[in-house]
């Protein structure tokens, strides 16, 4: 969808503000799909009564183009008085002094029926700067019906998943294509990162420490080096050759239309599996990523989500800001949000998430025991790479890069060791944060 503005010409009902001077409020979100931003506007609109001393200029900015223009926006001492974005926006723009505290908007809608997770990775020097919206997931999707043909149960470990996804693999027999037990996507863009991290976090394994914001990675190589050769391993043993540098689309594709049993993912294969190949619909379940061992859970999940920022601007404009998106998180309407995508997207409060509204939606009932698995096993303890202590901008700077991916794609193709491969992201790493702390 093109970049599109509109004017909303309406007012807030903003206690003290109903005679003040005009306001008048920029709203971005990244949300550049018509079923979600139009949502969006529409509830925008809805939030504000006659009153014509507020008016909201409400623009989709796509990813592309974004850090371009929040670095022009700052720089003018004008960034967004709302934008709707990833966490790592938002800890790019409290790097930059770019948005102000929520916590009084948190507080006020009631900080326990947030997931924590979620409030966590928008935290930083006691202050919560992002209010969560709805929660991106990672988990393994998988074909129940392959599954039952091998009499295999959703796997408890490293090894129990890697002897699952040998077992699937199956070789092209009379017209039928091959099909591969496991997609092990390495899109040296965002993608390999998210698919190594996903193994790092499940067996412990973190870029900072949780609890002191310390750099550890370089402390933790022997976790880091395992969880390569795990991802090393099922490539060679049951991915697609040309899935080393295969991204979202091309993932998403083969699982649904059966040519991988099990892949690493979002939840996104829902709708396509709707548009392209609804019979796969009935086949399609969930379990959270194991870690190495069948005694232990998972540590945690590569996660993220989707937040809302204020930013730092006038008194009246950022009270107005606030007061707006008090109104957006009215239970109906985080629901109305999070349906504009179901499955991948899931509310991150739980009144959201409980409600008549979101559990009735056609597709959360379809998979309810999934989205039970969903919301209560993976998106309670979770990561995003550099966040684990909070707000740092280097999770931005590990998605603008490649390094991350270059160094798995080259250890997966045999063109340098796994030890190699680790220590070539750990000198990126501690250069990054080098830079970021100058």
């Amino acid at each position: 969808m093109a970049r599109r503005c509109a004017l909303i010409g309406a007012a807030l009902v903003l206690p003290g503000l109903a005679a003040a001077e005009d306001t008048e409020l920029s709203f971005w979100t990244n949300l550049t799909t018509a079923a979600q931003a139009n949502v969006i506007q529409k509830q925008v609109n809805d939030c504000t009564a006659a009153t014509p001393n507020v008016k909201v200029h409400f623009e989709t900015v796509p990813f592309s183009s974004m850090y371009t223009r929040l670095v022009t926006a700052l720089r003018k001492g004008d960034p967004p008085n709302v934008m709707n974005t990833l966490e790592g926006a938002v800890a790019f723009l409290q790097a930059k002094n770019g948005i102000v505290p929520v916590t009084d908007v948190v507080n006020g809608l009631g900080q326990d029926d947030f997931i924590p997770a979620y409030l966590h990775a928008a935290s930083k020097g006691g202050q919560i700067w992002g209010v969560p919206d709805w929660a991106l997931h990672q988990e393994v999707w998988y074909r129940k019906d392959l599954f039952a043909q091998a009499g295999l149960k959703p796997p408890k470990s490293w090894p129990e998943l890697l002897q699952a996804a040998k077992a699937l693999n199956r070789e092209a027999k009379d017209g039928k294509p091959a099909t591969y037990g496991f997609a092990v996507p390495m899109s040296s863009a965002l993608v390999g990162p998210q698919t190594y991290f996903q193994i790092f976090y499940s067996a412990g394994g973190t870029v900072f420490d949780p609890k002191t914001g310390a750099y550890v990675f370089d402390k933790q190589k022997d976790i880091a080096v395992k969880s390569l050769q795990f991802l090393v391993d099922l490539y060679k043993a049951a991915s697609p050759p040309s899935s080393v540098e295969w991204s979202w689309n091309e993932y998403r594709t083969a699982y649904v239309k059966g040519q991988v049993a099990m892949t690493n993912e979002w939840g996104a294969v829902v709708q396509m599996a709707v548009e392209q190949n609804p019979d796969m619909l009935k086949q399609m379940s969930v379990f959270p990523f194991p870690g190495p061992s069948a005694d232990k859970k998972p540590a945690a999940a590569l996660n993220g989500g989707y937040y809302y920022v204020v930013g730092n601007s006038t008194p009246a404009k950022v009270a107005a800001s606030k007061e707006l998106l008090k109104c957006l998180y009215k239970v109906d309407r985080v629901v109305e949000r999070a349906n504009t995508r179901p499955i991948f997207a899931v509310p991150s409060t739980k009144s959201a998430f409980n409600s008549a509204g979101y559990q009735s939606n056609e597709m959360v009932k379809r998979f309810k025991p999934e989205m039970d698995t969903i919301f209560n096993d993976v998106m309670q303890n979770w990561y995003r790479y550099g966040m684990e202590a909070g707000l740092n901008p280097l999770a931005g700077q590990i998605e603008a890069t490649t390094f991350i991916g270059d160094a798995l794609q080259n250890a997966a193709l045999g063109k340098i060791t796994v030890e190699k491969a680790v220590d070539q992201m750990n000198d990126q790493l501690k250069q990054q944060v080098a830079a970021m702390s100058r």
